[in-house]
């Protein structure tokens, strides 16, 4: 299906590209979301003439997004958790207890936001956690998971 992106998008492309992607990717994803309309004259025409101001939205979000990556940049947060008698954790410590850890010390972070690309974790003890604020801004956080 060809549409025409109305925001810059990772290993897509840039504003009023058109691309060919998945039908489910775009009817699910991109067009709902407003990051992409349907390639028909009109919207190509429309695009082109607004490109500028989409760029400059598009811009302000971006602006936002690292600002609110400096706030979040360098924070920490401790999650108590039922261990073992041999220290290994029941379970694991995943995107939503990380999320809520945050948010209980007002620091508000999605839990879509959270990478852990290597599943949830598993091991007591500081990881580097990674929270992507928007598709160019990524910062480290410290979480310390600490047995009960």
């Amino acid at each position: 299906m060809k549409i025409i992106l109305l925001d810059k998008i990772q290993r897509l492309g840039e504003i009023g590209d058109i691309v060919e992607v998945n039908s489910g990717y775009a009817r699910n994803f991109l067009i709902p979301q407003k990051k992409a309309a349907f390639a028909s004259e009109s919207n190509i025409a429309e695009v082109e003439s607004k490109k500028d101001e989409l760029a400059a939205m598009s811009e302000d979000i971006l602006t936002q997004a690292r600002a609110r990556a400096e706030s979040i940049e360098s924070s920490e947060c401790e999650i108590f958790v039922p261990v073992t008698e041999e220290g290994a954790l029941y379970g694991s410590v995943g995107t939503r207890e990380i999320s809520e850890a945050f948010t209980a010390k007002d620091i508000a972070i999605d839990k879509s936001e959270v990478q852990l690309p290597d599943g949830p974790l598993k091991e007591t003890g500081d990881h580097n956690v990674s929270i992507s604020i928007h598709p160019e801004v990524t910062v480290e956080v410290l979480v310390k998971v600490s047995p009960e």
